[in-house]
């Protein structure tokens, strides 16, 4: 039996964004099943003392033209969200609460709060905000509101942050297959290639 592909990942990363299709074009590919764990890069970054963000301000500028133009080299719609960067603690515990009895349509909600920050340029930090990527899914906004105090959900930002840190993660996304990790969106490629080596192995070729 294959182990799914383990997925770190937080909203306000766009290296993530970047990386959503191709990671599920690939895990379709190869057979594999995708475990999506929403962490908080602020706590990852808290506990292994690493705050990259506006230093120095030449690399954040930098940066911003990079989001860009990485997302034009792949053909994707990109807004620079205002404000960026967020923590959208609401967002990952609605992630949580809806992977509970569902983990499909959590990936697919996942998806569509990505699409909303990154490719609209809008906020995702309200129930209200979230509603708007949230309700074509048939999540409705008191269901939104009912994460925020949900604590099994706050529990499951916190664990999942806390593993990403024993799991070796310093950003996102951070990808673990079959034991070997995997950082950034241009490392998909890479995951591609490692379970067609995996494949290839098993098949005895």
């Amino acid at each position: 039996m294959t182990t799914p592909i383990l997925f770190y990942f937080d909203f306000t990363s766009p290296h993530t964004y970047l990386a959503l299709d191709n990671i599920r074009r690939v895990a379709e590919r190869h057979g594999r099943a995708i475990d999506w764990r929403a962490m908080s890069v602020f706590q990852l970054w808290d506990a292994i003392d690493y705050h990259p963000i506006g230093k120095p301000r030449a690399k954040a500028r930098y940066i911003r033209r990079d989001f860009e133009r990485a997302a034009a080299v792949a053909g994707l719609p990109f807004q620079m969200p205002k404000p960026f960067p967020v923590d959208a603690v609401l967002a990952r515990q609605l992630f949580y609460s809806v992977k509970a009895d569902a983990p499909d349509l959590a990936a697919d909600l996942a998806a569509a709060l990505f699409t909303r920050y990154w490719a609209e340029g809008e906020d995702i930090t309200t129930a209200e905000q979230i509603a708007a990527a949230a309700a074509p899914l048939g999540i409705a906004v008191d269901a939104i509101r009912a994460a925020g105090d949900d604590p099994a959900a706050a529990d499951a930002v916190a664990a999942a942050s806390a593993q990403a840190v024993e799991d070796g993660a310093f950003g996102a996304p951070y990808f673990i297959v079959d034991g070997e990790p995997f950082w950034g969106h241009d490392r998909v490629a890479h995951i591609d290639w490692r379970l067609s080596q995996a494949g290839a192995d098993s098949s005895g070729g």
